[in-house]
């Protein structure tokens, strides 16, 4: 009696799912970062569901652009607008300004914390629509850990750039840790960013050499930008799930 044909058999590693459908992989042991690799998880990701992106971006450029063009514009207008052609800004126009300001910084803000969220989601294989870039809860411990990441970066630029240098490559993985991994804590997310950049160093820089092309392949068209953006994230974001041992979805 000959025992029946395994369908999965080519597939070594992963029992049960086909070769040509994404694999779960379980969360374990810190694995080797391959920056070729996560671009390319990256990418499959991200355009396995591409518009909730697009639009999120769209909606937030379009509101910092509305709300300048309503509010900033008009009571600008009405500055230089009188006889004596005055070049200090009114009361008026400085409220109109922060007002501005805030609203942007804090859309901004929510939006760019949100990338990240859903940066690591999307590579986990959780599903991502458009209300998810503007998401309120959950956003304290990646708020603080972006804001010091922020400040450890400039206080080294501040000491003649290199440290700011380093320091940026060190922690490139915190807002995606953040997300991930939640309940390490400030410590063991900082901790966890430089370890993995520790034990990868030459992948570590080839995805820092990746992401400045994208950011200067996205710079040289407004549209290319709606697409190179989202990529550097969910490509860091792969990375980051597979350097500290988290589960994620390889796509075939």
């Amino acid at each position: 009696m000959t025992r029946p044909e395994d369908p999965y058999a080519a597939n070594p590693g992963y029992p049960g799912y086909p070769a040509d459908l994404p694999r779960p992989v379980p969360p374990g042991e810190p694995r080797p970062l391959d920056a070729v690799e996560s671009l390319t998880q990256g990418t499959k990701a991200l355009f396995s569901n591409v518009l909730p992106w697009v639009l999120a971006m769209l909606i937030v450029l379009a509101v910092t652009v509305i709300l300048t063009v309503v509010l900033v514009a008009p009571v600008a207008l009405r500055e230089y607008a009188g006889e004596e052609q005055a070049v200090a800004l009114s009361p008026a126009t400085v409220a109109a300004l922060v007002l501005v300001w805030l609203i942007v910084f804090v859309l901004g803000m929510v939006w760019t914390l949100n990338v990240y969220r859903n940066a690591v989601r999307q590579v986990q294989g959780e599903p991502v629509d458009l209300s998810d870039f503007f998401r309120l809860r959950e956003l304290g411990v990646p708020f603080v850990a972006y804001v010091l990441m922020g400040l450890v970066t400039f206080v080294g630029m501040l000491l003649l750039v290199i440290p700011g240098l380093v320091a940026a490559v060190l922690l490139m993985f915190v807002p995606y840790l953040a997300f991930s991994r939640p309940e390490s804590g400030l410590n063991g997310i900082f901790r966890g960013s430089v370890d993995i950049v520790r034990a990868n160093p030459g992948h570590s820089l080839l995805l820092v050499l990746f992401s400045l092309l994208l950011n200067a392949v996205g710079s040289l068209t407004v549209v290319g930008v709606l697409i190179t953006a989202p990529l550097n994230a969910c490509m860091m974001a792969h990375a980051a799930l597979q350097g500290s041992g988290d589960r994620l979805l390889h796509r075939s």
